[in-house]
């Protein structure tokens, strides 16, 4: 509610106080004195008083609720353009990216990995990712650089990136060039074959068991033996698992993303008023920064920051395809990895009840069952000299 206190200076004060009543104006008195008195009045009875054809001054001594916030904008454009344009482009310089550090001291891995960080939308004088674009970032040079690095972070410090990485070792020359057999590390059966080095002893469809030798690095001549080779490829296989789940009915979470905003706030009284909408964002502990304290009045203008919270709310008995079934795959991929495809899957059994949902899953998966068994300390001449004695 707005309100005025109006500082009224006159003689013979009681007929001005006998005109506010006939008039119907409320009015309260906070003090008088001989030649004025001080009164506090509604901002529609003041209206009114200003109507009034009186030779008595009338002076605003104080202005109370939006009235005050209302007179405060209109006589500080400037001050709130000023800010309002301050706080843009504040926004727009703790948005770029001023520079990019790649803690390394090759220069050749350093240059490959500012090239894939630019490739992947990451890069100098751009503006800053969020915190899960980041994380694909370091997913995606991970995967494209599996063979040099094993380990990457990107770290945001300020206006600026450091990105931190654990270079890969490679094995040894003697150990790269290690004859090997590739065999299954499970059972299941046969899809794909993917061989570069080495002879295919199994084929598509077959049943194979864990330790089957599915590509050979012994090289023969009409059934004898005559060298060692290190098998290259992969082979995928039909795997079949059962997941089992255990979920509420009605699920309900609120979690913090990591990402931030620094927003311009007006305060008056206890309530804060945002200058944009940020629906998904609370206020943080101790992260407001006051610019603007007026002396007088319960005002002020701050930069508040603001944390992204995201809910999410599941009905987990509606929507199988939607809300069930992508949890199973995540609890199959956390136990197997990411490198499978899920083939085909059905319910098995579900119970339901009024907080809870029990449900088992049968998945077909087509997964790697690469495996190596080395060929090291085979003997290639007492393996002959066994095959020849067995075939007579």
């Amino acid at each position: 509610m707005s309100s005025y206190v109006l500082k009224i200076t006159g003689k013979r004060l009681d007929t001005f106080i006998m005109l506010l009543v006939k008039l119907g104006i409320s009015f309260k008195i906070l003090k008088r004195c001989k030649d004025y008195m001080i009164i506090e009045v509604l901002e529609e009875d003041y209206n009114n008083i200003l109507k009034i054809n009186t030779t008595y001054e009338i002076d605003i001594v104080k202005r109370k609720g939006l009235v005050s916030i209302t007179h405060f904008l209109k006589t500080r454009k400037l001050f709130v353009i000023v800010s309002l344009l301050g706080f843009a482009f504040f926004n727009l310089l703790t948005n770029l990216v001023f520079s990019i550090k790649v803690v390394e001291t090759d220069s050749e891995l350093r240059e490959i990995i500012l090239n894939d960080l630019e490739e992947f939308g990451l890069r100098k004088y751009s503006f800053k990712v969020s915190y899960n674009d980041k994380e694909k970032i370091e997913s995606k040079i991970l995967k494209k650089e599996k063979d040099i690095i094993e380990w990457i972070e990107i770290e945001e410090k300020g206006v600026s990136y450091e990105v931190k990485l654990i270079r890969r070792v490679k094995d040894d020359i003697e150990k790269e060039s290690e004859p090997r057999d590739i065999v299954a590390k499970k059972k299941g059966m046969v899809t794909r074959i993917i061989a570069e080095s080495g002879e295919v002893v199994t084929k598509k469809n077959a049943y194979v068991n864990q330790g089957d030798v599915l590509i050979s690095g012994l090289i023969r001549n009409n059934e004898i033996i005559v060298n060692k080779t290190r098998a290259i490829g992969k082979v995928y296989a039909e795997i079949w698992y059962k997941v089992s789940l255990s979920l509420p009915t009605n699920y309900h979470e609120e979690k913090k993303t990591g990402n931030n905003k620094t927003v311009l706030e007006i305060s008056f009284l206890s309530d804060d008023y945002s200058l944009t909408d940020f629906d998904k964002y609370e206020h943080s502990m101790d992260t407001k920064k006051i610019i603007y304290n007026h002396p007088l009045l319960p005002i002020s203008i701050n930069f508040t920051k603001k944390e992204e919270v995201k809910t999410t709310d599941i009905n987990f008995s509606e929507n199988y395809e939607k809300n069930i079934k992508p949890l199973a795959i995540e609890k199959l991929k956390a136990k197997l990895g990411n490198d499978i495809t899920v083939l085909s899957e059905k319910v098995l059994k579900k119970s339901e009840n009024a907080d809870r949902i029990d449900i088992d899953i049968f998945f077909k998966v087509e997964e790697d069952i690469t495996s190596y068994k080395s060929l090291k300390d085979f003997d290639i001449e007492k393996e002959n000299q066994k095959t020849e004695e067995e075939s007579s």
